[in-house]
């Protein structure tokens, strides 16, 4: 998916479920807080909060609006 279909579908402060490094690891749940660029060699990131740097879109799972979260 392109960030310009990512932010149409899940604007900033959707909740999300966030694997940083790999899906193996337990997922932090928290919301975007920018929206989704596409950077090098087509891959789509977004930052999220509570953690540093740019995840790729891969490794997010958006959940509902009303959905619960950490951060």
């Amino acid at each position: 998916m392109d960030a310009y279909t990512f932010n149409r579908l899940y604007p900033v402060h959707t909740p999300v479920r966030a694997f940083p490094e790999t899906r193996a690891e337990r997922p932090k749940l928290t919301r975007t807080r920018t929206t989704a660029v596409d950077v090098q060699h087509g891959l789509t990131v977004v930052h999220v909060d509570g953690l540093v740097g740019a995840i790729d879109i891969r490794g997010i799972d958006p959940l509902p609006a009303d959905f619960p979260v950490e951060a």
